[in-house]
């Protein structure tokens, strides 16, 4: 009896994990299904998914991979019908580019920033002709105070949800896709038509403790801790947290949601153990929902980020298992709260947020089970850290984020820092704030908060970024298994194999123009420009994009990623045509990302004295067999755009001419001095001043590149200009269409467009 007894309970045990298996593989399936949606530059048609559901319910019961395959059509399905309803609401063509009044209801807490204030406005209605419109995403230069639910109208510029294109660079149409974001909008005026119908309490909130906070230098930062209002934090504070890999601290995220549910939990069990309640149920009953609902109210307050929501699905989950007084695995608990978030929102993958805080939360549950976790709780802490941050690494690399050299030894004692000292002394201050109109715990929280940030912003100093290009699939699949080995249990054996898996991303083959052949490839900058110019063995960037006034530097966030892509450690030579600010903004930041050898310009008095730039002459010189010409053309007296520096360069017959912004009255001088070329970059952005008839046929271009922002105010390129070049023959190519644009050149060979990036890459979500 005892034997068969026993074989019962073991055959009991070997069943339930095998159904529990199963349910994995089940919920895998689905979220590989909600996720396929993804890989298409076009959706299929939306009649394809009645019929993949009613094969989905043929296969059910046909075994079990048949369920599988029933679960990854149903998620397929599911998320095509979401996204094809995404595209329909986004505004419509007729509208991009057109000047309307609307009227709508402020839904975010609006963030200022240096040069106004952003916000996301719902509920939009066009005045003039009643028409609703999808949700926009709002830029209001030097705009009037705003606050979450006030009724607005204003007089607004409407744009379609369109980003630059370009290699190794943020995909920010995939971001406003993800935010649901269905058009953008600059605000031209505005009234107020009335206040929040229903009590702003998040607005509220801020407002209470932002007065508060305000005899304390550092209660911007508490409030960015307390409320996720990322507006709070001042661009220095970006720098200072990214440097030392503690961002994630310093607004609301899914620890600080997991800390504070435990709290709650935590402190009603004692409070029931005491003895004074007479609470006729189990204590379970009351601990569990109130610190959901603790949960559920912080992220609230947070804005339901995705680290958010996944912290509050898992604490459900868990309080569900808690009250059914069943123990289900943290890997079960990990897969149902991904496969909810993304059946929510399919279009969620599409930010890193995603998958940082689930690949974290995932290394934590695959790296601290075990045998590891009869280890002390120091040993279990650093074990934890050291997990998250060489496993985090392939994702960051996969994201184009950058590495903080100290993130692990910091987060080390950050970590606990805000999560046990400061975190739950600013809610306890709070909250005697609210009720009492008692700032002073919540001072000494910002006080505490700003001791640590002192420390961090010396770390910083010393604390290097890793950027590193992403070389590829292959090097990012090996560095994933490196860091797998390196992670798992039997790394004292597997280490040196691990570190073979690095040699793709250490020691990256990047393809190269053979000599004789020379690469052109215009970058996506909007209204701006930068080329950059490969051979062999040298790299030229001529010109690098603008450094807009709200701080946002295309030579940051698009030029040198975009060269780092491409495999450049270092620049031989950055021409900046002259020194206005669409052409020479971004050259600092490229210049602080790579080195540079020599930096040339028109006008070398009018740029940072740091780049150390030297004034253009005439040159001639030689790479790789590849010619190259530079010709200054202006006076001291002339006008900025007609002292740029043209470029041209030539592959035996077939050649590239890079002028700048020269006017019609250049163009004529330069008649004698200019060989024919095969491509030509527009001169001026396409301006009605530039592109005279004679200029064009002395060039005698096979393709003209327009590089200028989409619908930009200059309008440029002007109409008349276009046709001109139509009608002597000349190919026009738009970056505002086109994305970044790849021309090869090369002696005794026909010319080339190699790739349009925007076309290469394209994905449904991405304009066309």
């Amino acid at each position: 009896m005892e034997c068969r007894t026993g074989t019962t309970v073991w055959q009991h045990s070997r069943l339930q994990d095998v159904c529990l298996t199963d349910l994995r593989l089940l919920l895998a399936s689905l979220f590989v299904g909600l996720l396929l949606p993804l890989g298409f530059a076009q959706l299929p048609p939306w009649w394809l998914a009645p019929l993949l559901i009613l094969c989905a319910f043929c296969v059910w019961r046909v075994s079990l991979v048949g369920r599988y395959c029933a679960l990854l059509l149903l998620g397929f399905c599911w998320a095509l019908l979401f996204h094809h309803q995404a595209l329909a609401q986004r505004l419509a063509p007729s509208y991009d580019g057109e000047t309307l009044v609307v009227e709508g209801r402020i839904a975010s807490l609006p963030e200022q920033t240096a040069t106004g204030w952003r916000f996301r406005l719902e509920g939009v209605r066009a005045i003039d002709t009643a028409d609703a419109l999808p949700d926009l995403r709002m830029h209001w230069w030097a705009g009037q105070p705003l606050a979450a639910g006030e009724l607005w109208r204003f007089e607004v510029r409407l744009r379609r949800p369109r980003g630059m294109s370009n290699p190794g660079t943020f995909d920010y149409e995939a971001w406003l896709y993800a935010s649901g974001t269905g058009g953008l909008g600059s605000v031209r005026g505005g009234e107020r038509l009335s206040a929040p119908s229903t009590a702003p309490w998040r607005d509220h909130l801020r407002s209470r403790f932002a007065q508060a906070l305000e005899p304390v230098p550092q209660g911007q930062r508490l409030l960015a801790l307390l409320l996720g209002d990322k507006g709070s934090l001042a661009k220095a504070d970006w720098e200072v947290l990214q440097a030392t890999g503690t961002s994630h601290l310093m607004v609301i995220s899914g620890l600080h949601v997991g800390i504070l549910a435990l709290t709650v939990f935590w402190l009603t069990r004692q409070l029931l153990s005491w003895g004074h309640f007479n609470w006729p149920w189990p204590q379970l009953w009351l601990s569990v929902p109130l610190a959901l609902m603790a949960a559920g109210v912080y992220a609230w307050l947070a804005g339901f980020a995705v680290p958010v929501q996944r912290a509050l699905l898992m604490c459900a989950l868990v309080s569900l298992t808690q009250l059914s007084q069943r123990r289900p695995s943290a890997v079960l608990i990990w897969l149902a709260a991904l496969v909810t978030v993304v059946m929510l929102n399919p279009a969620a993958p599409l930010r890193a947020g995603f998958w940082l805080s689930f690949v974290a939360v995932g290394l934590l549950i695959f790296g601290l089970g075990g045998r590891l976790a009869q280890r002390g709780i120091w040993a279990r802490w650093g074990r934890a850290q050291w997990l998250v941050y060489l496993g985090l690494w392939p994702w960051l690399l996969l994201w184009g984020m950058p590495s903080s050299a100290s993130a692990f030894i910091v987060n080390l004692v950050a970590i606990p820092c805000i999560s046990l000292l400061v975190l739950p002394a600013a809610l306890l201050g709070a909250l005697f704030e609210v009720a009492f109109h008692w700032p002073l715990l919540l001072q000494w929280s910002a006080i505490a908060l700003g001791w640590l940030f002192s420390v961090l912003q010396w770390i910083s100093g010393y604390s290097p970024l890793l950027h590193f290009a992403n070389p590829g699939w292959l090097a990012w699949v090996t560095t994933l298994l490196g860091v797998l080995l390196l992670l798992s249990p039997l790394v004292r054996l597997l280490w040196l194999p691990a570190l073979v898996c690095f040699l793709p991303l250490l020691c990256p083959l990047f393809e190269r123009p053979p000599r004789g052949e020379v690469w052109v490839t215009v970058l996506d900058v909007g209204q701006g420009l930068a080329v950059h110019v490969q051979t062999a063995q040298h790299d030229l960037l001529y010109d690098a994009g603008a450094r807009l006034s709200s701080g946002f530097d295309l030579g940051e966030a698009v030029v040198a990623p975009a060269l780092q892509a491409s495999g450049v450690k270092r620049l031989d030579m950055l021409l900046l045509s002259h020194a206005d600010n669409d052409h020479a903004g971004g050259a600092l930041a490229v210049a602080r990302r790579i080195p540079v050898d020599r930096v040339v310009s028109g006008e070398p008095e009018r740029l940072p004295d740091q780049l150390n730039a030297e004034l253009c002459a005439v040159q001639h010189w030689q790479w790789d067999g590849i010619d190259f010409t530079l010709t200054p053309l202006g006076a001291d007296g002339s006008q900025a755009n007609d002292r740029s520096c043209v470029l041209q360069l030539a592959a035996g017959s077939n050649g590239a001419l890079l002028p700048g912004d020269i006017g019609q009255s250049v163009e004529y001088s330069l008649l004698e001095k200019l060989a024919p070329a095969s491509l030509l970059l527009a001169p001026h952005h396409g301006s009605i001043s530039s592109s005279s008839y004679a200029f064009i046929r002395r060039v005698a271009p096979q393709w003209v590149v327009f590089s200028a922002g989409a619908n930009n105010r200059y309008g440029h390129p002007h109409a008349k200009v276009v046709a001109r070049y139509r009608e002597l023959s000349v190919e026009p190519v738009y970056t505002a269409a086109s994305g970044a644009i790849r021309f090869t050149l090369k002696a005794n060979a026909e010319p080339g467009l190699s790739w349009r990036w925007r076309q290469q890459e394209r994905r449904f979500w991405h304009e066309q």
